[in-house]
């Protein structure tokens, strides 16, 4: 955000250091954004914050994710007013204006005629962007015909009526419709510029044959013509050429607004739809009765799905089994608008091109007679055969789509789970498959982009091939070539260049758009959520079920691929139904498939169901929903909050509901405006709330109290902070029925009891209030309690009966014990809140505003980008071939006007054959240019991306604390699609119009050297409009960027929130608030363009000057210079003035895409690394004992930030249990990153085994340690690849891991997937390995196993180490009773004879340790063993026990239990042993 670090502090108030690491950067986001894959992925949404503008005073904390930050007031420092004589620039005079307070209204609004004629009305604001960098407010609000609401009506009332009446391809027609007038007037304006553009170089020939009868008349003495007819006809070609210039630039500015307020309006559309879109529909289905109204993609997609020769209607859905997951929407909100977008900015060449071919036609055979033909002919089997090519490169380009999008969500995925991959030291293997991928790419984008560059030499050579063979033909059949006639059409055939190489383009976006318009139609007509309950306010009870089913929908089908050696599946299988409220209970339960079934793939699982449903709740009840893992309890509460689809019976709701998922949904916005959620602010009840929920000292504790922005994903406030928050929404709601779906397990003991009581029983006790729980504590101050089995209600009844009269439920009871004890299990250690603590001691740093670049990219950038190519002699070789290559192209003309003047005498064939000789030439030599361009490119696209991404992994934490991910993943993706396939390209086109420009200027001066005279001043009129242009335009696109991705920002959150936000009913407040953002975005995105139409027409501007210096220069000096001279030097000033503008364009395009290239050569170059992977050689047994010695260790987080851990000393014997516990903030979790070195320490050392962890290589520290962390994260791939991404174990080690992690059944064995009949599929067994095997899909984040499932591959994951040493983090927090058990007891059988520190959340699991550490303030206050500690009168440990209920005796058990379960493990051991001997042996 600022270039230095004293201008940030007094942007934020908040001084923070690592601003001053971030020099200077940049962002202007290229114009190519959206290229076919970026924002896909960007699942994390990339969350800047656009209210930023709205709210300057407030200095809150900001968070932007993506692109850029817009410069506050405080930051811009006004340029210094001087008076006029001391500013040599006459620009910059006259007074610098002030800031506005609010934006103004468009002006083109009320533009006179002429003004928007010429773009006048752009001056003010072009003016002021000259003087001082602009602001948000000095852009102008939207023009009000422009904004997206009533647009988008006008569309969506179109599109019904067209589906009601069964029209075909109602959208597009809806489109037309919307956007009729204007869209017609652009059409017009570019036929009558396309006429003109032929007639000009026609007009020509009149011109040269004056010019030719003035020299014949002076050469043989005859009277000359007269000067006013040569004069008449420069001005008329002057005049035509101002017109044509106009009609371009209004075509071209016409589309592209068209093609913003289309995107608009569609990705309105397009949202509302995800907001009503059925389950069904989303996951692939489709009612049998109707298959999918698939367009354009059904034919790809089914043969993706038909893969699996699984019965189609197997779970009773048909459909494509791609379904519409928050992915795919993504891609059509960012990729098939844009494609849309692109396509109607230039829709009518499509039209007009062909017209103008046929115009220069007719013209050509009154210039040539019928020799026209036979250059016509080549240009007209050219062109279809290039369009043929053409065509097989988007094939190519599809396939490289895929490869990328395994390179992006491969990126996407480690750097979301960074801090794990550093634990398990594993950056190496993910790299080597990045490598791998990235080769791939880059060798298939090579050969695309040498095959495109053969498409394009030809393409550019054809016009110069057909006007040679007019002319040979021409000359062959006797006639004598005439300068009027020759240059004339030389002119004609160079301007067909331009529609010819437009056409395909222009042919290729629009079939691109059609098949996005298909794919959009088939969305907006998918299938609608029916509300899945009945309201009726009238009803006795609040809610009622009568012998309900419900279902959740099958996940979308998966490639194959995907199962396949660990690498992430190809293609994108959406991810459907991936909400974030059902994370658990989903396809992954364990159904009971049937045994055929349990042998195919494992993703065809049947999806969860819940099975009739009964029963009432009154209006002011409080009923507890309880049951094991996967028993349904989530679902039941989905089921209420219409997240499920209802296949039977009927549910009535007596009144209006607020949710409360499992995940919070949690808001980039302040916490306020997360707890309000839309309301009115109520000041006494969000008091009430606050205090209720118990968030007054959080709210401290943050920098602005709760108007503290909140990070993208809830990324700046803790697990539990994340779900009070949830709870103090549903609370302020206010609404009837409040489902809660397990909000306590999330938040510390102490402050769930103060929740109950005081949210729970308190401020809703006159609400039907709804709770699944694991705590059961709660049960007996419940007035009944729901108990779910297997997806039925096993039972309802008030807590007493049901311990009275069900033996099941006293079981499930049991596995806790005693009511006090439950107590205990649940309260935790001390008052504060489970969060992840490191997140909560960061109180005033947050995210970094992204470091930006206000000047132009440095020159430092270009050479580092060159070297990356392999050396900076690849640079002479590019400009040498371009130079050469250029001298050929003048060449050949030349040498045609020799020929015309028949200059040397030579006979007809030698003027044949050297012209068509230096033609081919110059084709070749272009083409090897352009090769060596992209190839280059490429490499050091390839070396700055490997640099940057093995930087980035290596670069500390403190960088991911502060970087949000949107950013991060944004430069991998878009920056790199843009090195990748724009940049060369660009560079190739700016070189080359430089070049022809330099070229033609040369050829001029040489004959009419006045003609430089008039260059001087056009040249610097030309600066000064560029210069005045990019000062304005670079902000505005800056701006646009910003809005642009917070845009995409609330798209992705509003998706990811769907589920909560359709519980709350606030759809429509919710589309409201993106159509404000889309007009934020709009009214500086219809800048862009308006900005660059105002300097097109004044460059235009510019060349017609030129043309009317030549024209005026060829009739003065008419006796003196050869008339075929000045045919030529005319022919090619015509062709010159688009290239002026031209150029332009591609010079900025080449500057956006070095800015790509400075951003990711930042992350190469810049970043901060850790210590090396390998320092010392370490011996292969270490760590054999496991004792670790802190001394007197000092850690912070950061410089800057105060010391968390102060002096810490403790002696860990070899094969010790400790047990930490403290409170929040306490510095628990600290031991853990000082262990890792995750953060390098201040002070003190760290010995294991007598080694200075400090002294030795990370990659040897953190390979020697295992850790069961607190969110377990799961990759993409299989769970062997899970387990084991290096392939380092046998398949026995992993299955035993699996066993003993009780994932799979103690029977469960190797058995292959595909089982062989002689194994038995009959058998239970195989029916239960079904569940879970090797080679299992595992989705993206894990969301096909439930919570539990995850915790306990986690433990499996540390199993399979088998380190001496292991770490577990709270690792019990989200679990039931029983999971935690089944934990515990692997914890203690399988880490036997290990160290083991594990920070602990329920007293409980630790009382049985060896010793128990009490962390207070970064200190150790208390440590000894357990008994020691609790005959502590008033200590800090003793206090723990008396709140939780735990006495001297359960002490004294635990610890006992410890050692049965010592004893048992060792027997266990000793068998394990023998098995694994005997089956290695089979093994081998």
């Amino acid at each position: 955000m600022a270039s230095s670090p004293s201008e940030k502090g007094k942007d934020n108030e908040i001084p923070d250091p690592v601003a001053a690491v971030y020099p200077r950067p940049s962002t202007e986001e290229p114009v190519q954004e959206e290229k076919d894959m970026a924002e896909s992925h960007l699942r994390s949404h990339d969350n800047p914050d656009d209210e930023e503008d709205k709210r300057p005073d407030l200095g809150r904390i900001k968070s932007y994710a993506t692109g850029t930050s817009v410069v506050s007031a405080a930051t811009t420092k006004p340029p210094d007013n001087k008076p006029w004589f001391k500013q040599p620039n006459p620009l910059r005079w006259g007074k610098i204006p002030p800031v506005s307070k609010e934006r103004k209204p468009s002006p083109e609004y009320t533009a006179s005629f002429f003004s928007a004629l010429f773009f006048q009305w752009m001056a003010p604001l072009m003016q002021t962007g000259y003087k001082r960098q602009l602001e948000t407010n000095d852009l102008y609000e939207i023009n009000p015909n422009r904004a997206v609401e009533p647009l988008t009506d006008t569309m969506r009332a179109s599109f019904k009526r067209r589906v009601a009446n069964g029209e075909k391809n109602p959208l597009l027609w809806a489109m037309h419709e919307t956007f009729f007038k204007e869209f017609w007037i652009g059409g017009l304006c570019q036929l009558s510029s396309s006429i003109l553009q032929v007639l000009s170089p026609f007009t020509l020939r009149y011109l040269i044959q004056f010019a030719t009868d003035a020299y014949i008349a002076s050469t043989r003495g005859l009277p000359a013509p007269n000067i006013g007819a040569g004069l008449g006809l420069v001005f008329g070609v002057t005049a035509m050429q101002i017109m044509q210039s106009l009609g371009t630039n209004h075509f071209i500015y016409r589309g592209m607004l068209i093609g913003g307020m289309v995107r608009a309006s569609l990705i309105s559309l397009i949202y509302e739809k995800s907001m009503v879109i059925s389950g069904r529909a989303k996951a692939g289905g489709a009612e049998l009765l109707e298959g999918p109204a698939a367009g354009a993609e059904v034919k790809q997609e089914k043969d993706k799905s038909g893969k699996k020769d699984a019965p189609p209607n197997q779970a009773g859905v048909s459909g494509d089994g791609i379904g519409w997951g928050n992915g795919r929407v993504i891609n059509l909100m960012s990729v098939d608008t844009y494609r849309i977008d692109q396509a109607s900015g230039l829709f009518h060449i499509i039209w007009t091109a062909p017209l103008s071919c046929i115009i220069t036609l007719a013209l050509l055979l009154v210039n040539l007679t019928y020799s026209a033909l036979a250059g016509f002919a080549l240009l007209v089997i050219g062109m279809p055969a290039l369009t043929i090519a053409i065509k097989s490169l988007f094939r190519r380009r599809k396939l490289i789509n895929k490869i990328t999008d395994q390179r992006v969500s491969l990126t996407q995925e480690i750097l979301q789970s960074v801090r794990f991959v550093k634990y398990f030291g594993w950056e190496s293997s993910f790299l080597k498959r990045l490598g791998e991928i990235r080769s791939q790419e880059i060798t298939a984008i090579q050969v695309l982009l040498s095959l495109r560059n053969a498409i394009m030499s030809i393409s550019l050579s054809l016009p110069i091939f057909a006007s040679m063979l007019a002319f040979i033909t021409y000359s062959l059949s006797h006639h004598d070539l005439a300068p009027a006639q020759v240059f004339s059409s030389l002119a004609l055939f160079n301007g067909l260049r331009m529609p010819l190489n437009m056409l395909p383009m222009v042919i290729g976006q629009v079939t691109d758009a059609w098949s996005s318009i298909s794919r959009i139609q088939e969305f907006l007509l998918t299938e609608e959520r029916e509300d899945e309950a009945t309201f009726d306010p009238e009803a006795t009870n609040a809610v009622e079920m009568h012998d309900a089913s419900f279902t959740w929908e099958r996940t979308p089908t998966q490639d194959e691929e995907a199962t396949i050696g660990g690498g992430p599946p190809k293609g994108k299988p959406a991810k459907g139904q991936k909400d974030a409220s059902k994370g658990a209970p989903r396809a992954s339960l364990p159904t009971d498939s049937s045994g055929e079934d349990a042998n195919t793939l494992v993703e065809e699982r049947e999806p969860f169901k819940l099975q009739n449903l009964t029963f009432e709740i009154g209006r002011n009840e409080l009923v507890a929903v309880i049951g094991t893992v996967g028993s349904g309890k989530t679902s039941l509460l989905a089921a209420l909050a219409g997240d499920m689809r209802r296949t039977g019976g009927e549910v009535i709701l007596g009144a209006s509901r607020a949710f409360c998922p499992q995940y919070a949904w949690i808001q980039n916005t302040t916490v306020k405006d997360n707890i309000l959620f839309g309301k009115e602010f109520d000041k006494e009840w969000y008091g009430d709330v606050i205090k209720a929920c118990a968030l007054q000292p959080d709210l401290d504790m943050l920098p602005h109290n709760d108007l503290t922005e909140i990070g993208e994903r809830g990324i700046t406030i803790s697990g539990g902070q994340k779900q009070r928050l949830n709870i103090a929404r549903a609370i302020y709601f206010d609404a009837d029925i409040v489902l809660l779906d397990d909000p306590l397990s999330a938040v510390d003991a102490h402050v769930g009891r103060h929740i109950f009581d005081n949210a729970i029983l308190g401020l809703m006790k006159d609400k039907c209030r709804i709770l699944a729980t694991h705590q059961l504590w709660v049960l007996n101050r419940c007035d009944r309690v729901v108990w779910m089995e297997g997806g039925k209600i096993q039972a309802i009844d008030t807590f007493d009966n049901l311990m009275r009269d069900s033996e099941g439920f006293r079981q499930l009871m049991e596995t806790t014990a005693v009511e006090e004890k439950k107590e205990a299990e649940h309260t935790a250690l001390v008052p504060g809140d489970n969060g992840p603590s490191k997140k909560k001691k960061k109180g005033k740093a947050l995210m970094q505003a992204e470091e930006r670049a206000v000047a132009s990219v440095p020159w430092s950038v270009y050479a580092a980008y060159i070297r990356a190519s392999g050396s900076m002699f690849n640079a002479v070789v590019v400009l040498v071939l371009l130079i050469v290559s250029q001298g050929a192209n003048i060449a050949t003309s030349l040498w045609l006007s020799y020929w015309t003047s028949d200059k040397f005498g030579y006979p007809m064939g030698t003027y044949i054959g050297v012209y068509a000789g230096l033609g081919a030439v110059q084709a070749l030599l272009m083409f090897s240019f352009m090769v060596a361009l992209s190839i280059y490119g490429t490499t050091s696209s390839k070396t700055m991306l490997g640099n940057a991404i093995t930087r980035v992994l290596r670069a500390p934490m403190s960088f991911f604390d502060t970087t949000p991910l949107g950013r991060i993943t944004n430069r991998f993706s878009r920056d790199v699609d843009v090195m990748d396939n724009n940049l060369t390209d660009a560079m190739r086109m700016y070189f080359f119009s430089v070049g022809s420009i330099i070229a033609v200027f040369a050829l001029i001066i040489s004959f009419f050297y006045y003609f430089a005279i008039a260059l001087v001043p056009l040249f610097l009129v030309f600066l000064l409009a560029t210069s005045y242009y990019r000062a304005s335009a670079r902000e505005v696109k800056r701006f646009e960027s910003v809005l642009r991705s917070s845009l995409f920002a609330k798209f992705g959150e509003g998706l990811s929130g769907i589920a909560t936000i359709r519980a709350y009913g606030l759809k429509d407040r919710f589309i409201e608030d993106l159509r404000k953002s889309i007009d934020e975005m709009d009214a500086a995105y219809f800048l862009t363009y308006s900005n660059q139409r105002w300097l097109s027409v004044r460059l235009d501007m510019i060349g017609n000057c030129l043309v009317f210096t030549t024209g005026i220069l060829v009739v003065t000096s008419r006796f003196s210079v050869s008339p075929s001279i000045g045919g030529l030097v005319l022919s090619y000033i015509l062709g010159i003035v688009q290239m002026i503008q031209f150029t332009v364009r591609q010079l900025a395009e080449v500057e956006n895409g070095m800015n790509a290239v400075e951003r990711l050569q930042y992350y190469g170059s810049e970043l901060e690394e850790e210590a090396p992977l390998k320092t010392i050689d370490v011996r292969k047994s270490w760590p054999e004992k496991g004792e670790i010695i802190f001394n007197d260790v000092q850690m912070r987080y950061r410089a800057g930030l105060p010391l968390v851990l102060q002096g810490l000393n403790m002696h860990v014997r070899g094969g010790e249990r400790i047990g930490i516990v403290g409170r929040t903030g306490a510095g628990k979790s600290s031991i853990m990153s000082t262990l890792f070195r995750l953060v390098e320490l201040s002070g003190g050392s760290i010995t294991i085994d007598g080694l200075d962890i400090s002294t030795i290589g990370l990659q040897d520290l953190r390979s020697g340690l295992a850790i069961i962390p607190q969110d377990p994260t799961l990759f993409r791939g299989t769970v062997r690849s899970n387990l084991d991404p290096f392939g380092e174990h046998t398949d026995l080690e992993l299955w035993s891991a699996l066993r003993q992690a009780d994932l799979v059944p103690a029977d469960g064995g190797p058995q292959p997937a595909a089982a062989t009949p002689a194994e038995g599929i009959e058998t239970s067994l195989a029916r239960d390995t079904g569940r879970i095997h090797l080679d299992s899909v595992v989705e993206e984040d894990g969301l096909n196993f439930s919570l539990g499932q995850r915790q306990l591959m986690a433990l499996a994951r540390a199993l399979v180490r088998g380190s001496q040493i292991i770490v577990c983090d709270e690792a019990t927090s989200s679990v039931d009773m029983e999971t935690d058990d089944k934990i515990q007891a692997t914890i203690a059988h399988g880490f036997r004879g290990k160290t083991l520190l594990c920070i602990a959340h329920r007293l409980r699991t630790i009382i049985g340790y060896d010793r128990i550490c009490v962390m207070d303030k970064g200190r150790i206050a208390e440590m000894a063993a357990p008994i020691d500690l609790w005959k502590m009168e008033g200590g800090i440990f003793r206090g723990m026990c008396d709140r939780s209920g735990i006495r001297v005796e359960d002490i004294r058990n635990a610890s006992e239990e410890m050692g049965v379960r010592d004893g048992r493990a060792r027997d266990a051991d000793e068998l394990e042993g023998r098995d694994l001997g005997s089956g290695s042996g089979f093994g081998q």
